[in-house]
């Protein structure tokens, strides 16, 4: 986590009960906290580095802590490097997919502290769960967020809203719009998701867009993501 976005951490008041507020850095990270209150489907994409899927495990997090969530559910439409398969890897299933996970590990630990999210861990309250395992799946009083979203097959995607049980939430975080997805563009499952959503007009769905200007990671990260953006719309990419 940078510097900066620890910072968005608003430190807990003596004695107080209340979880940590999170203090938005730009209008869409705040768009995102108000439809994460009122929405069981939240669609995060745009840029990478705007901290979307932060401010989705805060979320979480919160919900947990304070009982209005018993569990949270963990999904990352992961795709290894240069064919590496989580196979190669040792140790339970968990383990295996651990690596892939450890950033959103990371915000939990920070929002609850390690002690606790570790203990969440042990007792499966907060739950990694690798696509693989989905089906026959359906959660209740949970908040299940699918990260890398952009990386769904839309059969994937298909099979993920379907799991939302009584009184659920998911949220799907990616960008759909760059040059981070694993899908040919346009066919991902996150892009899928909005385009069902717009043309059915689903009810309790909401969506919220994260442009170049909301970019809170570095500065050379903003440069560089502005950059992959626009070689995109180039007639001559560089090769």
């Amino acid at each position: 986590m940078t510097r900066r976005a620890a910072k968005q951490i608003v430190k807990r008041e003596k004695f107080s009960n209340d979880f940590p507020a999170l203090e938005p850095l730009n209008n869409n990270q705040r768009k995102l906290q108000d439809v994460l209150r009122v929405s069981s489907l939240v669609l995060a994409s745009g840029c990478a580095g705007t901290g979307k899927t932060f401010v989705a495990c805060h979320h979480a997090a919160k919900a947990l802590s304070t009982g209005v969530a018993k569990r949270i559910v963990l999904i990352r439409a992961y795709q290894p490097l240069a064919g590496r398969s989580i196979g190669f890897l040792p140790g339970t299933l968990e383990e295996k997919l651990l690596p892939y996970y450890q950033q959103m590990v990371d915000y939990f630990c920070s929002f609850l502290g390690k002690g606790v999210t570790d203990i969440h861990l042990k007792q499966r309250t907060i739950e990694i769960c690798s696509l693989e395992t989905i089906r026959g799946r359906s959660w209740d009083r949970s908040v299940i967020i699918v990260d890398e979203a952009q990386s769904l097959m839309v059969p994937e995607a298909q099979a993920l809203v379907t799991r939302i049980g009584l009184n659920s939430q998911m949220v799907f975080c990616g960008d759909n719009g760059g040059t981070q997805t694993d899908v040919k563009k346009g066919l991902d499952g996150l892009t899928y998701l909005e385009r069902i959503i717009d043309r059915y007009q689903i009810p309790d769905c909401s969506s919220v867009r994260f442009g170049l200007d909301d970019i809170v990671r570095s500065g050379i990260t903003q440069d560089f993501v502005y950059a992959f953006e626009r070689e995109l719309q180039r007639k001559d990419p560089v090769r």
